[in-house]
């Protein structure tokens, strides 16, 4: 169709604004898109956070004498300080992380959680201070409660392996308000556990509380972890590591 020239230009006009208009929103999302990219946490776990990155003990305490990193793992061996733990309180959790021993010298791995949060990172009380302990790859549990610490009766429902030189990726689902913890390592659910006094929050040799989750050193090995991540208050009672 024939148009005057003058309603031309103002057509063509029109369609040269409407096109570097969408232009600059196309390139304005795309920043952002971009920019927004390197910051942004990436979790292979729907709603998990990664709380350690590889680099440094940012919300962790960690005694600087016999914790260090190497690889991109918190590399723990010798002294006193048994535990590098968060800053942050968790109750109910979900925690997956990646461990070894390197060497294993007789010792064991383990994570610790529901008791007292330590004043000396340097000697982080452990023993009758109510921790639960849950130790991967083979799925042992102990009882941190005083008057004595002891061995922790839980359900197995299939044996852990005792490779402790292997990286193995645990998860852990524990609910504070039930008592309850699920563990599975290497995608096989593999114990539970029931606390018998659930709602106890004072008595100490009865209580569970929300407290720092602890990764644990102990003896004479070497112990590693790397590849942690949490979901405070799970929204739904599953593994997402088992299939």
């Amino acid at each position: 169709m024939f148009l005057p020239s003058n309603r031309q230009s103002k057509a063509g006009a029109f369609a040269r604004t409407l096109i570097r208009a969408t232009l600059i929103l196309v390139y304005w999302v795309a920043a952002e898109v971009w920019a927004a990219e390197p910051d942004a946490p990436v979790s292979p776990y729907p709603r998990c956070t990664k709380i350690f990155d590889g680099v440094s003990f940012a919300g962790w305490e960690a005694d600087s004498s016999m914790w260090s990193i190497v690889d991109g793992a918190m590399r723990g061996i010798g002294g006193s300080s048994r535990l590098a733990y968060t800053k942050a309180n968790y109750g109910s959790f979900r925690l997956i992380f990646t461990a070894r021993m390197n060497p294993v010298n007789g010792d064991h791995l383990g994570v610790l959680f529901w008791g007292d949060r330590p004043q000396d990172s340097a000697r982080p009380k452990i023993d009758l201070a109510g921790w639960i302990q849950f130790m991967p790859p083979h799925g042992a549990m102990w009882d941190y409660h005083p008057p004595k610490h002891h061995n922790l009766p839980h359900e197995t429902l299939a044996p852990g392996s005792r490779d402790f030189t292997r990286w193995s990726t645990t998860e852990l689902l524990c609910n504070l308000e039930k008592g309850t913890m699920r563990a599975a390592v290497d995608g096989t659910e593999i114990a539970r556990y029931t606390h018998p006094d659930a709602g106890e929050r004072t008595d100490p040799e009865k209580r569970i509380v929300a407290g720092p989750i602890g990764m644990f050193r102990h003896g004479a090995g070497a112990s590693e972890y790397k590849d942690i991540y949490v979901e405070a208050d799970p929204k739904e009672d599953k593994l997402l590591t088992v299939r």
